[in-house]
């Protein structure tokens, strides 16, 4: 009677496991392995069996379902207007905080947060070139202006 429990509570948890994860198809082959073996119980089957059959039943389902899951959760990205400043130049208009490394970035007629990848403070006035922007936040690099040779 005890691996009755176990085996329900192996289903629950991986069950639950799966509803509360924020990544799709992670678990539920555990579920439908726990179910196999809850079967093989009810029919009076060795535990040992009923073991080894949970973890083939488990591997065997991610083997040959997760390749297609993976490709039917799998969801493109849709550029938005927001994506057409990648690459742009800016300009620095204001710091923010220091500490975060957050400081205003204005590109053509937009005003946007900003920080860089070392999350560094750049000083008011400096152009940047926007490397690509995550969740409202531009990532932007400092622009290295090409200073002309001294003319002789």
């Amino acid at each position: 009677m005890t691996m009755l429990w176990v085996w329900l509570a192996v289903i629950l948890v991986a069950v639950l496991f799966e509803i509360n994860s924020p990544i799709q198809l992670v678990s539920i082959w555990a579920a439908l392995g726990g179910v196999v073996s809850l079967i093989l119980y009810l029919c009076n089957v060795d535990l040992s069996i009923q073991i080894v059959v949970f973890f083939a039943v488990t591997f065997l389902l991610i083997l040959l379902t997760r390749p297609l899951a993976r490709k039917m959760t799998k969801f493109k990205k849709v550029p938005t207007n927001a994506d057409m400043n990648i690459g742009k130049s800016g300009k620095v208009t204001k710091i923010v905080d220091e500490e975060m490394g957050i400081f205003r970035v204005r590109v053509e007629n937009d005003d946007w947060s900003a920080t860089t990848e070392e999350q560094k403070i750049l000083p008011v006035g400096t152009m940047v070139a926007v490397l690509r922007i995550e969740g409202v936040k531009l990532i932007v690099e400092p622009v290295r202006k090409e200073v002309p040779a001294a003319v002789h």
